[in-house]
């Protein structure tokens, strides 16, 4: 959105509560018409916006590398709608630049998978620290033995509280977060099915986030918004 248009729809975010406290007759309605045109001017910007951005990436790159009978099938504009459709409804610039290179990578290489929308929508919900935490533990889950029975787990010595927190510690200090911003994504990536906590409760056993897997569902996540060389 460029500055003019932010600077307009505030003036318009203003005189619309004026107008909800005032008592002139279709003052309301001609407010929201307006915002609504206003809404339209920001989505038709940032669709814009992407299409430029995408246009400069493709001149500089070779057009050998991109798959010219899929661009004009059926399955590139239904994922390039949905792309298309998640960019218009977020702001945030890192989220539309993550959108850009799996457009990217589509473009060059569809991603064979089932659960494309699936994985669209967790990238518009989703932010950067939160694929930094499923990358660590990515590379985590690859620096263990094959013959590990628990591959991939992160394991506390102790299972006590002062194990739990001195772990929990460990591990947010590697990731540079606070404590409570490093709980809420851990426990937001698991209720996505990215990662997996073993947790087996008041009986004994680990605490609750100290042992922390990525899932096969979260590694293949990062293969579909990475653009896995191996599909």
């Amino acid at each position: 959105m460029n500055p003019d248009t932010r600077i307009q729809l505030g003036l318009l975010g203003s005189a619309f509560g004026e107008a909800l406290l005032s008592r002139v007759p279709g003052g309301v309605g001609l407010l929201a018409d307006t915002f609504i045109r206003y809404r339209n001017l920001i989505k038709q910007e940032r669709v814009c916006d992407l299409l430029e951005e995408l246009k400069k990436d493709i001149e500089s790159m070779d057009l050998r590398e991109f798959d010219q009978e899929y661009l004009g099938s059926e399955e590139f504009s239904d994922i390039l709608e949905s792309i298309l459709w998640r960019v218009v409804n977020t702001a945030s610039e890192e989220k539309v630049h993550r959108f850009k290179k799996i457009l990217l990578n589509e473009m060059k290489h569809t991603y064979e998978s089932d659960f494309k929308e699936t994985f669209l929508d967790i990238a518009l919900r989703i932010n950067e620290d939160q694929i930094l935490i499923l990358d660590h533990f990515r590379e985590i889950r690859n620096s263990e033995p094959e013959s590990s029975s628990e591959r991939g787990f992160i394991q506390s010595e102790d299972a006590g509280d002062e194990g739990t927190r001195a772990h929990l510690n460990r591990e947010r200090g590697l990731l540079g977060f606070d404590e409570s911003k490093y709980l809420f994504y851990v426990q937001d990536l698991v209720s996505k099915s990215l990662l997996c906590d073993k947790y087996v409760g008041v009986y004994g056993g680990a605490k609750p986030y100290t042992n922390l897997r990525i899932t096969p569902f979260g590694e293949e996540f990062l293969k579909f918004i990475e653009g896995s060389p191996d599909q």
